[in-house]
């Protein structure tokens, strides 16, 4: 076998073993709550069935806040607004 086969076979073998590796994705979603607490709660749900839905891992410690809103209006059942952010694993 030459040099340039071997290079070729090397190359095709990295180029196969990029394809086969997992992707990971940011996803972004928001939800509302009642209060801080139950917002979060409700944004990570999204965030981890968004991700297990395309069948991907989601991790829970990459889970951040981006941004968080009370609503003046007493009268929002649901008056908390947050926008999350979580890293998902998914199959390549």
């Amino acid at each position: 076998m030459t040099k340039l086969h071997s290079l070729m076979i090397a190359g095709c073998l990295l180029g196969f073993s990029a394809v086969a590796s997992a992707e990971t994705v940011n996803l972004t979603n928001s939800a509302d709550g009642a209060n801080r607490d139950a917002g979060i709660t409700a944004v990570k749900k999204k965030l981890q069935d968004a991700c297990t839905d395309r069948k991907g891992t989601p991790d829970a410690d990459s889970f951040e806040v981006v941004f968080e809103k009370t609503s003046d209006n007493p009268n929002v059942p649901k008056p908390y607004y947050v926008d999350g952010r979580m890293t998902c694993e998914l199959p390549g």
